[in-house]
């Protein structure tokens, strides 16, 4: 068996410089070789896609990474393949190529909070994870996938919690997938209404989707200046309730064609269809947007790839106005 490490940069690759702050600098060997159990587990390939921060990923690096493991999937001699990045944007990246990616190969993402330099770094025992993941016989059929602090998420549901603690990536509601111990891997479910895969015109991919996040007593502004975008992601209060000051932009907006997707900021639970009526509540925003079932960023990711698909009304619930 054969697995495919793609470094992409992040705090795994990272070493303190002169300036005593970490840069990505290290090449996928670098990572392998901190961890000497990888050796004897299996066969191991490496490649690096890049070196940066994950917070400067853009929408077509995430298109090329796909690509580039559309590749690696159609090499018959590759076995599972490990991504490695910063935290900032795993959820993202990795959800934007769970959305593109139809491969039998398992892909699964990992990085770290601990750059190598500090007491304890996290990044060996993750990568270990992944690799260990990534060699299941089961995980092909899980979607992408996410391996951090022994635990293995679907990439659809993952989310980072906290700032600095190495036990950042949890699904809210739902738990994980599985997780790694004692050397087996351990699955507690399988993901159940799996997105629909998207082949994207990458000339179409845009980077202009707004998000705009409903707060108490907001003026308009935000919105209005969102409007010019190609579509507008919408975190929502609640349960999918609005503050009254910025809805008739929405309905401006709305008649103009501009497609709005609405989400809930908080981390459970979904939008609600019935329960309320008054304006403002959820017979207003359902009039208005799009539903999603997803965090604000990756509804933003999933309406990218929606929009150059052509493909609004199959990827969220659509307004019923």
């Amino acid at each position: 068996m054969t697995i495919a490490i793609v470094s992409t940069g992040g705090t795994i690759s990272s070493t303190d410089t002169d300036g005593a702050d970490a840069s990505p600098e290290l090449q996928s060997e670098d990572l392998v070789e901190a961890v000497p159990k990888l050796g004897g587990l299996t066969d191991l390939v490496t490649e690096d896609f890049a070196t940066i921060v994950s917070h400067h990923y853009t929408i077509e690096q995430m298109y090329e990474l796909t690509e580039r493991i559309r590749e690696l999937d159609a090499d018959p001699s590759i076995d599972g393949i490990v991504v490695t990045q910063g935290t900032n944007t795993l959820e993202t990246v990795s959800y934007f190529v769970d959305l593109c990616y139809d491969g039998d190969t398992p892909v699964v993402f990992t990085g770290a909070m601990r750059n190598p330099s500090l007491t304890s770094p996290d990044g060996p025992g993750n990568l270990l994870t992944a690799v260990q993941a990534a060699m299941d016989d089961n995980a092909g059929e899980m979607g992408v996938l996410v391996a951090f602090n022994y635990r293995i998420h679907a990439a659809r549901g993952v989310t980072k919690t906290h700032t600095t603690n190495p036990d950042t990536f949890r699904t809210p509601e739902y738990g994980p997938l599985g997780a790694v111990e004692e050397d087996r891997v351990r699955w507690y479910r399988q993901p159940v209404g799996r997105d629909p895969t998207f082949d994207p015109d990458s000339d179409r991919l845009t980077r202009d989707v707004s998000t705009v996040v409903v707060s108490a007593d907001m003026t308009p502004r935000l919105l209005e200046a969102a409007g010019e975008s190609d579509a507008v992601c919408l975190g929502t209060m609640g349960a999918g309730h609005l503050t009254e000051t910025i809805i008739p932009t929405m309905e401006e907006l709305h008649a103009d064609g501009v497609p709005i997707i609405a989400s809930t900021l908080c981390p459970e639970g979904e939008l609600l269809r019935d329960t309320y009526e008054c304006y403002g509540c959820e017979n207003t925003t359902r009039s208005l947007c799009y539903y999603s079932d997803l965090n604000l960023r990756k509804t933003r990711i999933k309406t990218i790839l929606a929009l150059a698909s052509d493909r609004l009304e199959e990827a969220f619930v659509p307004p019923e106005a």
